[in-house]
């Protein structure tokens, strides 16, 4: 049998080069290189309230989030990542979020008016992308 038949001389490179590109893709999507400069901002009703750098964050804490009516955001701050763990809003979207930790990602919670936001610490940082869709 004729292996040339199979693979010709540059296909292995082609595959080996589209590998590499997966993978710097994923690991990117992912929020795994390049992201330790990335600050959560959170605000409530239009204020900034806190900003953490979470390539800062050697320990993992959690904070509560009170506004005037008595509704609450419980956050838990980890090494590189945010979230919201709890919250008295009916529908939950917030705490479904899961984990955030990349430029450009956030968490609503609309009925406490809550946003946090990850943005890129040095301004040379960001990239000028609106936003991502997945």
């Amino acid at each position: 049998m004729n292996k040339s038949r199979y693979f010709k001389p540059g296909d292995l490179i082609i595959y080996g080069a589209l590998l590499v590109i997966f993978v710097t893709g994923t690991l990117i999507a992912a929020g795994g290189l390049g992201e330790e400069g990335a600050v959560a901002v959170i605000t409530q009703d239009g204020r900034e309230i806190r900003r953490i750098n979470l390539g800062q964050v050697d320990e993992s804490y959690e904070f509560r989030v009170e506004n005037a009516e008595g509704q609450y955001n419980i956050i838990r701050v980890e090494p590189g990542r945010i979230r919201v763990t709890e919250a008295s809003c009916p529908d939950k979207v917030d705490v479904k979020q899961g984990w955030i930790s990349s430029a450009h990602q956030s968490i609503v919670c609309l009925p406490n008016r809550l946003v946090i936001r990850i943005e890129a610490d040095a301004p040379e940082a960001e990239d000028g992308i609106d936003g991502i869709a997945f």
